[in-house]
C-alpha cells in the first residue's frame, strides 16, 4: 500500500504508529484510555481534519512513550498524594517524551505540534490564585522542547515572584537537575517530592483553613493538600478530552478486536464437495494462470533464428530473432472475511465449504491467503482462522452466532493487509446479510479502493451484499456454484 494514502487513513495510520512502537491499538468507544499495555482511542471520524489527525498521531506517540518507558507498577505501589502524582505526571510526561524521540526522531515534530497545538493556541491566558504555580511548572518543563512557551513562562514567573519571592529560587535549581539527569519514572517522583518540599519551605500556610479552590486561592498550603478533583487537568488528560470530545459511535469508524469462538469438528460428508469445488476452481484458476505466465516471442536482433521471420531478410530487416520474454507470476494475497453471525446458522455449512475451497485452490496457485470470522463470542471481534503463511489444512470450521459488525472487521482486516509484501491484495467477503453499520462498511470499502485494495462479495443464498459491491459480488447457493462465481470476479486481477 502506498504511504501516503496510509498517513491519511486514520484506523491504518493508527495501526501502522503501533506496530511502529511494538504496542497495540484499538479503535472504538467514546474514550481515550491507555491500560498500560494497550492504547485506546475513541470511533473516529469518517472525514477527519489537519488537527484531529495530529491529535491522533501525538496522542500514540504520547501514550506509547508511557507504554514503553513508564515503570506503571512502581508509581502506583508507591504512597503518593494528588499532587504527588501531579508534578509526577508533568515530569514524566516530559521524559517518557524525549525518550521516545531519541529512538523515534520523526515523533518529535508530532510531539512539538501537541505541545504547541494544547499550550499556546487560543486562551492564553495565565491562572489565578496558587494554580499559576502548576502551569509554571509545566510551561517551564514543555519550553525545553518548544521554546515558544518562554514568554508564558515568564509571565507565571512574575506572578509567583510577587506573591511567593523565596519559590522559584528553591525550585529551579531542582528543575535543572532533572533536565540534566532524569533516568526513569522514580527518578521524576523523587523530583516532584523535592519540589513540593520547596512549596512547603518558601510558602508556609498563614492559616488553618484554607480554601480548596486553587483558583481564588493564594495559600500554597491549599495545593500541598488539594484532592485530585481540585487539581486541574494534566497534558494527557488535556489530549484525551480532545479526542473524546464529540465521539460517538454512531456513523464513526470503528475497528475490530480479536476475539475467540468455538472451532467445530470438520464435516466428513463435506469432504466430497469440496474437494470437487477445489478442483473445479484450481483447474479454473491453473489455466489462466499459465496463459498469463506463457513464454512469449519477442522479435530481436540477436538469439535464435525465428523461422516465421526469414522473409525479414529480403527486406533488410534484422529483426530475424526471437527473445523469450515471461510474464511477471502472481504476486497476490487474499484474504476471506467470513460472516458468522447468528443469521448465517443456516448457511454456516455452506460458508465454511466455500472458505476450505478458496483456501486450498488459491494456496496452490501461489497466492497467500488468510481467513478471518466476525463476530467472535464478544460483539465487535474477529477470530482469525487462517493467517497468511499458515497451510490451508489449518483451517478450522466454526459456527455462527451473534451481531454482523462487517465494517469493524474489514477495518481490522485492512490492518493486517497493509503489513504484507505482496504487490496486489483482494478482500473476498462472504456473507448473507447487511451489516450492523453500513457508513463503516462503505467507509472502509472507500479506504480500501483507495488503497489499492479490492473487495469482492459472496453472497450465501442472499444478495444483500449486491447493494455494498455492485459488479464486484455473486450469489451462489450451492457449493458447486462456487468456482464460477469465483472465477468471474477474480479472472481479472489474477491474470
Amino acid at each position: 500500500m502506498h504511504n501516503s494514502a496510509i498517513l491519511q487513513c486514520l484506523p491504518l495510520l493508527a495501526d501502522a504508529l503501533g506496530r511502529a512502537y511494538g504496542v497495540a491499538v484499538e479503535i472504538g468507544g467514546t474514550d481515550a484510555y491507555t491500560t498500560g499495555k494497550v492504547i485506546r482511542l475513541p470511533s473516529l471520524p469518517t472525514e477527519a481534519d489537519t488537527t484531529f489527525l495530529g491529535l491522533v498521531r501525538g496522542y500514540i506517540d504520547h501514550e506509547a512513550a508511557h507504554v514503553r518507558f513508564t515503570a506503571f507498577q512502581a508509581i502506583s505501589q508507591a504512597n503518593t498524594t494528588p499532587l504527588e502524582r501531579h508534578l509526577w505526571n508533568i515530569f514524566e510526561d516530559w521524559r517518557v517524551e524525549a525518550k521516545l524521540a531519541a529512538y523515534y526522531p520523526g515523533c518529535r515534530q508530532n510531539f512539538t505540534w501537541l505541545i504547541r497545538h494544547l499550550l499556546l493556541e487560543g486562551t492564553s491566558t495565565l491562572p489565578s490564585g496558587v494554580a499559576v504555580v502548576l502551569d509554571w511548572l509545566l510551561l517551564t518543563v514543555r519550553s525545553w522542547s518548544v521554546p515558544e512557551l518562554a514568554t508564558r513562562c515568564r509571565e507565571a514567573a512574575a506572578v509567583i515572584d510577587r506573591q511567593w519571592p523565596s519559590l522559584r529560587p528553591d525550585a529551579d535549581p531542582i528543575l535543572e537537575r532533572m533536565r540534566g539527569h532524569c533516568p526513569d519514572s522514580q527518578a521524576c517522583l523523587d523530583y516532584a517530592r523535592q519540589v513540593i518540599r520547596c512549596l512547603k519551605e518558601s510558602a508556609p500556610s498563614p492559616g488553618q483553613n484554607p480554601s480548596p479552590d486553587l483558583v481564588v486561592s493564594t495559600d500554597i498550603q491549599s495545593l500541598i493538600s488539594a484532592g485530585e478533583t481540585d487539581l486541574p487537568d494534566d497534558f494527557g488528560q488535556v489530549l484525551r478530552k480532545s479526542l473524546g470530545q464529540n465521539a460517538t459511535e454512531i456513523n464513526r469508524l470503528t475497528v475490530a478486536t480479536v476475539g475467540d469462538k468455538p472451532r467445530l469438528p470438520a464435516d466428513a460428508k463435506a469432504r466430497a464437495a469440496i474437494d470437487h469445488a477445489t478442483a473445479g476452481l484450481r483447474a479454473r484458476l491453473h489455466g489462466l494462470v499459465q496463459s498469463s505466465r506463457m513464454v512469449r516471442h519477442k522479435p530481436a536482433r540477436a538469439g535464435k533464428i525465428d523461422p516465421r521471420r526469414l522473409h525479414g531478410v529480403v527486406v533488410g530487416n534484422p529483426r530475424i530473432f526471437a527473445t523469450h520474454q515471461a510474464r511477471p507470476a502472481i504476486n497476490t494475497a487474499l484474504h476471506v472475511l467470513l460472516d458468522t453471525s447468528g443469521s448465517m446458522r443456516e448457511r454456516i455449512g455452506l460458508a465454511n465449504q466455500c472458505c476450505r475451497a478458496v483456501a486450498q485452490a488459491m494456496a496452490l496457485i501461489g497466492v497467500s491467503v488468510g481467513i478471518t470470522a466476525f463476530p467472535g463470542n464478544e460483539p465487535g471481534t474477529v477470530v482469525p482462522l487462517l493467517r497468511h503463511g499458515e497451510r490451508p489444512g489449518q483451517y478450522q470450521d466454526v459456527g455462527a452466532k451473534g451481531m454482523t459488525p462487517m465494517g469493524e472487521a474489514l477495518w481490522w482486516v485492512l490492518q493486517q493487509l497493509s503489513t504484507l509484501s505482496e504487490q496486489r491484495r483482494m478482500v473476498l467477503i462472504i456473507t448473507d446479510g447487511s451489516p450492523d453499520g453500513a457508513a463503516n462498511v462503505r467507509a472502509a470499502i472507500k479506504a480500501a479502493t483507495a488503497l489499492g485494495v479490492e473487495v469482492y462479495g459472496l453472497g450465501i443464498d442472499s444478495p444483500h451484499i449486491t447493494t455494498l459491491l455492485p459488479g464486484r459480488s455473486r450469489v451462489i447457493a450451492t457449493i458447486g456454484e462456487l468456482p464460477g462465481a469465483v472465477f468471474s470476479m477474480l479472472e481479472q486481477t489474477l491474470v
